[in-house]
Order: structure tokens, then C-alpha cells, then sequence
């Protein structure tokens, strides 16, 4: 018999960030950097410290005014790497906590309760009001 192996469907990453921003009404006015812009890689340093040649495509959107409200998805080449973006996630997330304390400390409650997951190769980072409600539109969106 000729076996399929199930390979991940590969997410439309603008529909995603779209999906994603929407399912969270208390969002701010947000920027995106992605995967298809001409500065991608050189971008991608400000969320991730990870070995750019891992990745197959991501999107960050960050709080226009400098608010903390963050959601980025990652879409690795290889499911094996997800620890490693996760940790690197992990970094951001301790970095921005050092900067919020200095400068808002009002925000650092919202940063400690950042949200990085992963469904197979996608890993999601967020730091959001309704966090919850953004990575439950990320789950049916990647597993579709």
C-alpha cells in the first residue's frame, strides 16, 4: 500500500494575522513586520534571536504607540525546531519584562501572562488582553 503522510497544511500567514488580531477587539492600533518584507530577516532579530534559516515564514504585529500588547506566528521548516523558537520567545519576553519595569510598570502584569504555544511547525506568541481568545483562533486555524 502507498502510505500518505499527513503533512501540516501550510497557513495563508496574512489571513492568520488577520484572524488572529481580530479575535481580540481590545487590541491597540498594530504594526506587522513579516516574512515578506524586504527587511524580513533583519526584522525578524527584534522577536527572535533563533537561527533565521530555520524559518519558513512569520508575522510580528506589535502595539503602534509602544503599547505591550504583541502577537507574532512563526511557521518553522522543521516541527523540531519549535523548542528552540519557543525559547528564543521565551528571551524576548524576559527582555521586554526588564524594560517594562523601568518604564511601565503598570504593563508588566500583561507581559508575564504572554502566551507561547505551538501546533506542530506554527508557534504562536502572545501578549494580549484576551490572549486566551487569540490562541484558540490560532489552534482551529492551524488544525483546519
Amino acid at each position: 500500500g502507498n502510505k500518505e503522510t499527513k503533512e501540516q497544511p501550510t497557513v495563508d500567514m496574512h489571513e492568520l494575522k488577520n484572524e488572529l488580531l481580530a479575535s481580540d477587539t481590545t487590541l491597540p492600533e498594530m504594526k506587522t513586520v513579516t516574512s515578506e518584507d524586504e527587511n524580513a530577516e533583519l526584522n525578524f532579530t527584534s522577536l527572535s534571536d533563533m537561527d533565521y534559516s530555520l524559518v519558513d515564514s512569520y508575522f510580528y504585529s506589535y502595539a503602534e504607540g509602544g503599547d505591550v500588547q504583541e502577537v507574532a506566528v512563526i511557521a518553522l521548516k522543521e516541527e523540531g525546531d519549535a523548542a528552540e523558537a519557543m525559547e528564543s520567545l521565551h528571551d524576548h519576553v524576559e527582555n521586554r519584562l526588564g524594560t517594562l519595569k523601568e518604564y511601565s510598570p503598570d504593563k508588566v502584569e500583561l507581559a508575564e501572562d504572554a502566551v507561547i504555544t505551538n501546533e506542530g511547525r506554527y508557534v504562536v506568541f502572545i501578549i494580549a488582553e484576551k490572549s486566551g481568545m487569540i490562541q484558540n483562533t490560532f489552534k482551529e486555524s492551524i488544525t483546519e
